[in-house]
């Protein structure tokens, strides 16, 4: 193919420049898809610099090998060893930044165990355990939460 044979003739710092310019394009979008290519284009840029001969056909379709293999590879990486998100098991869940922490008993109803709290102003629905009872006014603790319901005990 004639059209890839000006490949042959650039300089390993085009390989690099695409590197620059799709890891542009990821902080732009934000995938976690692209940063991989662009670390095959930085590949590419070595492997361009150690062997100046190769044909363009041989570039693009190592260029591509890379891009996959790579993106391949990227993702096993972080599924596996993780991206840190399970040190933020509060982000996003407003009550599990409750637990622990003490309410005042707003209402309970002692057939179904349930009732309201409140912490800091804000009122939340509660549940104890089967066989608690609690106060009007009475202290409890925080022990779980569960989307927007709080599990307490007595203090």
């Amino acid at each position: 193919m004639p059209f890839l044979d000006f490949l042959v003739d650039l300089s390993p710092w085009w390989w690099v420049a695409a590197a620059f310019v799709i890891g542009a394009a990821e902080m732009v979008t934000g995938t976690a898809v692209l940063i991989w290519i662009a670390l095959a284009a930085l590949v590419m840029a070595v492997l361009h610099a150690l062997m100046p001969g190769l044909s363009g056909e041989m570039q693009i379709t190592l260029f591509a090998a890379l891009s996959v293999g790579l993106t391949f590879a990227g993702r096993w990486v972080v599924q596996r060893f993780g991206d840190g998100a399970a040190a933020h098991d509060t982000l996003n869940q407003r009550s599990n930044h409750l637990i622990g922490r003490t309410a005042t008993v707003l209402d309970f109803h002692p057939a179904s165990h349930s009732g309201a709290v409140t912490i800091e102003g804000m009122r939340w629905r509660a549940e104890w355990a089967a066989g608690a009872t609690a106060e009007i006014g009475s202290t409890v603790r925080v022990s779980a939460a569960k989307g927007m319901v709080l599990k307490v005990e007595p203090v």
